[in-house]
């Protein structure tokens, strides 16, 4: 066979002419690629993740309870074993981080046309009637409270009806309800003083 073999140039020509795969290709492609089943990691996890009905009768339901009492005793008693030291004396548990300890924050207000005032926040519950205020000469309120350190939205309660931000103080982003409210930061440490004129 050479060059010149008319069958040889046939075949030559039919397979230099160009071909289009026709309507419907990329479906067929598309689709046997999803017939590929996915990787076994995959599948596991989606088998995992579908919810399933369990029948369960009475018997096995006391049964996996039972099983489940045996396992937590076995742990509370593997527990007390191993809080011991070689000695036999107890180990001594390491102790959690002590919250930190309040720090006393004055607030005060200069509202000398007020009859009562209190303070209320979200320390609280934002209860007007939990830390009333005491009147101190010239019209100023004030009230210690102990409050562990963080942030702390707060207002005044004036005449047991009208809430109203502390003018010396940050206003909160956000108000509560609508009421107008304040904020003030806790450090550790030393006492703090919050307050304004009304």
């Amino acid at each position: 066979m050479t060059d010149d073999d008319p069958l040889i140039a046939r075949v030559a020509a039919e397979l230099r002419r160009p071909r289009s795969p026709g309507p419907g290709f990329d479906g067929r492609v598309m689709a046997a690629v999803r017939a590929v089943p996915a990787p076994l990691p995959a599948r596991a996890w989606a088998w995992l993740r579908e919810p399933r009905v369990l029948a369960l009768s009475p018997l096995g339901g006391a049964a996996i309870a039972a099983c489940l009492a045996v396992l937590a005793a076995a742990g509370v008693w593997g527990a007390r074993r191993g809080s011991r030291d070689g000695s036999g004396a107890p180990a001594v548990a390491a102790r959690a981080a002590a919250p930190a300890a309040p720090s006393v924050v004055t607030f005060v207000l200069v509202a000398p046309q007020a009859s009562t005032v209190a303070l209320a926040g979200d320390f609280d519950g934002w209860d007007g009637a939990r830390l009333p205020m005491r009147r101190e000469a010239a019209g100023i309120w004030t009230v210690d409270v102990p409050l562990t350190p963080g942030r702390y939205d707060y207002a005044f309660v004036v005449d047991g009806r009208r809430f109203v931000a502390d003018p010396a103080a940050p206003r909160a982003l956000g108000d509560d309800f609508g009421r107008p409210s304040s904020v003030v930061t806790v450090g550790s440490g030393a006492p703090g003083a919050a307050g304004g004129s009304l």
